[in-house]
């Protein structure tokens, strides 16, 4: 389904995952230029990406958010 947003909207997905979870989740970025992402949105945890190795990119290269 997130390939499909992607081809509509252009949205970007990430896949994440901790020592508890995993997941897909959309990209985002504020004003100021943080890359984040909710990790739970219906208890709204959201997780900043520091780091391209963070996560692994699903619908783009991380070099479009991290300018190497």
């Amino acid at each position: 389904m997130y390939r499909l947003w992607h081809w509509l909207f252009g949205w970007d997905y990430i896949l994440w995952s901790n020592s508890a979870d995993s997941g897909v989740a959309l990209v985002q970025t504020d004003h100021d230029g943080h890359i984040w992402y909710w990790r739970y949105r219906s208890t709204s945890v959201a997780d900043a990406i520091y780091k391209p190795e963070q996560v692994r990119w699903l619908t783009c290269s991380s070099s479009k958010y991290f300018k190497e």
